[in-house]
């Protein structure tokens, strides 16, 4: 009778070793030597997987969260503490859908909120949990050009996912129903300017883009979908949303073609406004970088508006 209870203790014992040996691995990477892990001490791939849990949002990963990311790992999934990677400038929310589902999401609303109603950019994380477009906007210099109120959203992408797609489908829970409605009572919240709502994504989140604008082109005035992927057949519905994607030419994770062959068939379906396509040779899956560094790229956003093309 002794041996199951000998046997848990061996088990505790493997799982503490390794978590502690993770840890210890992650910790060394600690250049500093100062007890947290930066963005550059970490690695850009590895960032984009783990700023959701940087807590605080002061931009390191201290041995807290880090612990708290490698229990939540060994659990099969990881709920983001702030999500989309979103640093302390955005508040961190929930809201219960009338489909009993409940959204977590980070959210910017500039202190001061001007008379005229805002715009509003809803940005969907990749399957590592961060977006690089939120913490983009809602900084100081992009607030200056293009004051807007910034929302971004969790979706573990495994248990769940933004939209059903063909590419790699799964029985993941969608969460579009209670996304949409989660963005509904912000719009209303804050006021924002219901013909000035966009939406971008990168990777899983570029694919939940495509899958936004097929399934409400009336909520968007405009969509930057970024290394994504979706039905062509779903071309024609998008009519009326302007849109500009991106993707790398040597991205192995989503093919270069799901891009190429949208363009295509938005314009074969004689979609408007013209959708705009731009291709970076000898990138790969992280063409997010690129293209959220285009300032041309805010400058055309932020001029788009629902009805206008």
């Amino acid at each position: 009778m002794r041996v199951i209870p000998l046997l848990l203790l061996s088990l505790i014992s493997v799982v503490a070793t390794a978590k502690s040996l993770n840890t210890d691995r992650l910790m060394s990477k600690d250049t500093n030597k100062d007890g947290k892990l930066s963005k550059e001490e970490l690695g850009e791939p590895f960032w984009q997987r783990t700023a959701g849990q940087d807590a605080n949002g002061d931009g390191f990963l201290d041995a807290t969260e880090l612990q708290a990311l490698l229990t939540k790992g060994s659990r099969g999934k990881v709920e983001q503490a702030r999500p989309g990677g979103a640093n302390i400038a955005f508040q961190v929310r929930e809201f219960e859908a009338t489909n009993g589902e409940t959204l977590r999401y980070s959210l910017f609303i500039p202190v001061e909120l001007s008379d005229t109603p805002l715009p509003l950019v809803l940005c969907l994380h990749g399957a590592g949990g961060n977006t690089d477009a939120a913490n983009l906007l809602a900084s100081t210099e992009q607030q200056k050009k293009h004051p807007c109120i910034v929302m971004a959203p969790a979706c573990d992408g495994r248990s769940t996912r933004w939209a059903k797609s063909e590419f790699r489908s799964g029985e993941g829970h969608v969460v579009m129903p209670e996304l949409i409605e989660t963005l509904d009572a912000v719009i209303a919240e804050t006021k924002a300017d219901a013909a000035r709502i966009y939406i971008t994504g990168q990777s899983m989140g570029g694919i939940g883009t495509w899958g936004a604008i097929a399934r409400h082109p009336q909520k968007f005035a405009a969509a930057i979908p970024v290394c994504g992927i979706w039905q062509t057949e779903d071309a024609g519905k998008m009519n009326g949303v302007a849109i500009w994607a991106f993707h790398g030419d040597q991205d192995d994770a989503v093919p270069v073609t799901g891009s190429r062959d949208m363009i295509a068939a938005l314009k074969k379906a004689g979609v408007k406004p013209e959708p705009k396509y731009t291709e970076f040779p000898g990138v790969g899956h992280g063409s997010w970088g690129p293209a959220y560094e285009k300032a041309e790229l805010w400058e055309w956003l932020f001029a788009r508006r629902i009805g206008k093309p």
